[in-house]
């Protein structure tokens, strides 16, 4: 454990030294700041323009904070696999993975150290992004969406799963290939996510079928659909009155499946990388 830890500190102090802790903290609070102004002038001109039921309100505001989150979504898929493509791979082609490897360090504590690192700056920079517009929508407008730290909980797990299949890519593909097969699977998921939406709103099994094979394969988009679902209200979510409302929700038994997701991804890597040939 101790083996890990160290590896991980090394991952964060390696990230801080090449600015990239740095660079996502201040482009993060560049977005907060914006999406505090922008929605400062659109709560300001709904109350004066068009003052109505608070429930029609609540829905606008919501409809602006989701859009606010699905960026957010997006932006910690790109941080994970950014990060997290070269890992290996660009240690490996470079030779500096062997000053590690003939320390007396396991190959495991490297490749879990590494995730670890990555996993705890992925998952910060999330919440601090969900948090701070969350915080700002509130001390503008007094509205919260509801679930919300479950919601940014589970736009990390999207994210987390993307690192997890990048660092796995990373042990035997090139950097440039891994982070395009790690795109195109994310790509893959996005499709088949709105695949089954289309398929729920048509009653079409087979299109719902897709969507569910798509999900197995890379459950990202799911964790978003799950996000998505959990911090809308009841009402708006079922009448469909936002775009992203959700005609199926994912279950209970698909967020235990990503969660094992992780655990099989990391695993995979750390049996790939301790047969790989260094």
């Amino acid at each position: 454990m101790r083996d890990i830890l160290l590896v991980a500190e090394l991952t964060i102090r390696e990230a801080r030294r090449r600015r990239i802790l740095w660079t996502a903290l201040g482009l993060g609070l560049a977005f907060v700041a914006l999406y505090g102004v922008g929605f400062y002038f659109i709560h300001r001109d709904m109350v004066r323009y068009r003052p109505g039921a608070a429930v029609v309100l609540d829905s606008s505001f919501g409809f602006v904070v989701m859009a606010a989150m699905y960026v957010i979504s997006f932006l910690g898929v790109m941080l994970a696999v950014l990060t997290s493509v070269g890992t290996l791979s660009g240690e490996i082609s470079s030779h500096t993975i062997q000053t590690l490897a003939t320390k007396p360090l396991r190959r495991s504590a490297l490749v879990i150290g590494k995730w670890l690192g990555l996993f705890l700056m992925l998952v910060c920079y999330v919440f601090l992004l969900g948090g701070g517009v969350s915080l700002v929508t509130w001390a503008i407008s007094g509205y919260l969406l509801p679930n919300v730290v479950q919601g940014i909980a589970l736009v990390a797990l999207q994210a987390v799963i993307m690192l997890s299949v990048s660092l796995l890519g990373s042990t035997r593909l090139s950097t440039v290939t891994n982070g395009v097969a790690a795109f195109m699977l994310y790509g893959l998921a996005f499709v088949g996510g709105w695949v089954e939406q289309v398929g729920s709103f048509m009653h079409n099994e087979t299109a719902v079928d897709i969507g569910i094979l798509s999900s197995l394969l890379i459950p990202s988009e799911a964790m978003w659909k799950l996000a998505s679902y959990v911090m809308q209200p009841p009402a708006i979510r079922t009448l469909g009155l936002s775009p992203f409302s959700m005609a199926a929700s994912p279950s209970t038994a698909m967020l235990a499946y990503a969660l094992g997701y992780v655990v099989v991804m990391v695993a995979l890597a750390v049996r790939s990388f301790g047969r790989r040939d260094l």
